[in-house]
């Protein structure tokens, strides 16, 4: 099976998939997507104020879960897909803990307990093998390299960096033979706090497929030489979350 082809009998479905035109504008009306409870906020490095994302994407974290909920900030990632469901992902960014950064913060958290807290964020995830380099660079924050293969019509499903902690996911619809790319969402309600505190995300998606794109949000998007490539600009909590259908 593939993202719109199948070999030998092919049923109505697959043909209208297997056909759609693509142009340079399909239409744009991203399904909903999941909503995230407000996490302790943390600080940026090393500037005036702590200024951590949110968003691209983002993160599903309750504040009972902070010991297990990462926060992407100053991220690329590159997904590239082909029709058969084969993909490759790579983040090159920093993830934020928050109950690091609000620990020293607050002063709740000494460097003896920081260290303690850091070895288990190390240990959580090194258990994911597509973990190339990650290193801890204080504050609560953490230098990442992951790259990770795979096959979505195999796996169904996918979600980086944990299912507490969305950063980016993917669904394969067999009903439909389509797969939905989407990012996490913070509610209208928290933005205008995070802004007020100095937060804010930088990142950027890239999508490149030879699926058909059946809708999307993208900034910009392009067919060259029978690939659609997609881009995303995350510049403010606001953005839109970025979502896009392949089939």
């Amino acid at each position: 099976m593939t993202l719109g082809r199948r070999t030998g009998t092919v049923d109505a479905m697959v043909k209208r998939i297997g056909t759609f035109k693509m142009n340079s504008n399909p239409a744009r009306h991203p399904s909903r997507p999941e909503r995230i409870s407000p996490a302790a906020i943390p600080q940026r490095f090393a500037r005036q104020t702590w200024s951590i994302c949110r968003q691209v994407l983002i993160v599903l974290c309750l504040p009972v879960m902070l010991a297990s909920c990462y926060l992407p900030e100053a991220f690329t990632i590159d997904l590239s897909m082909e029709r058969n469901g084969d993909y490759r992902l790579s983040y090159r960014g920093l993830l934020v803990q928050p109950n690091i950064t609000q620990g020293l913060l607050d002063k709740s958290l000494d460097a003896e307990g920081e260290k303690e807290k850091v070895a288990k964020v190390l240990a959580d995830l090194k258990r994911d093998s597509a973990v190339r380099q990650l290193t801890y660079t204080g504050r609560g924050v953490f230098n990442m390299v992951y790259e990770k293969r795979g096959n979505i019509m195999r796996e169904k499903s996918f979600v980086f960096v944990r299912r507490q902690s969305r950063i980016l996911e993917m669904f394969f619809n067999s009903e439909r033979n389509t797969v939905e790319i989407r990012g996490g969402f913070v509610p209208d309600q928290y933005q205008d706090r995070l802004t007020a505190l100095g937060y804010q995300m930088t990142g950027k998606i890239e999508v490149r497929t030879t699926a058909g794109v059946r809708s999307h949000n993208a900034v910009e998007f392009r067919e060259i030489n029978g690939q659609n490539r997609l881009r995303w600009e995350i510049q403010s909590i606001s953005d839109p979350v970025p979502n896009v259908i392949l089939g």
